[in-house]
């Protein structure tokens, strides 16, 4: 499968008062490095969200484990890769280091969520298109 690596620093505003990264940031950072990812496939967000008439790729299941704190200043490696593609969703694994020591481990379930195609109908997810399957899978 498709693999992409990523690198953040923690600025200020991503950490509690004890320094330590508030959790919720390696969410934000998983997020982060589905999208990288889905840019190093030529896949921009702003431009495939239109092309293939859909809301987005939304998470409709995530987890983590965090092993070890990362801290003010610390430069992140996130790496993201795509563990498998469904018909409609696919699940991104990342995990987030300083240096060679493993921060956070996550993963993220994401919907291929189309537009409602009239006023009033619940979004729903449909199917990932072929090409699209192809550049995830590396196929």
């Amino acid at each position: 499968m498709v693999e992409h690596t990523t690198s953040v620093q923690v600025r200020w505003g991503d950490v509690d008062p004890a320094g330590i990264v508030y959790y919720p940031r390696f969410f934000q950072w998983y997020d982060l490095g589905c999208e990288q990812l889905f840019v190093a496939l030529g896949l921009p967000w702003p431009e495939t969200f239109p092309k293939y008439e859909i809301v987005g790729v939304p998470i409709v299941e995530s987890g983590s484990k965090f092993v070890s704190p990362a801290r003010y200043g610390d430069v992140l490696t996130i790496r993201s890769r795509v563990a498998w593609v469904r018909a409609r969703t696919f699940r991104m694994e990342h995990e987030i280091s300083v240096g060679p020591r493993l921060c956070a481990a996550g993963f993220e379930v994401r919907a291929w969520v189309a537009w409602p195609k009239t006023p009033g109908e619940r979004l729903h997810a449909k199917p990932i298109p072929e090409d699209v399957v192809e550049r995830l899978t590396g196929a």
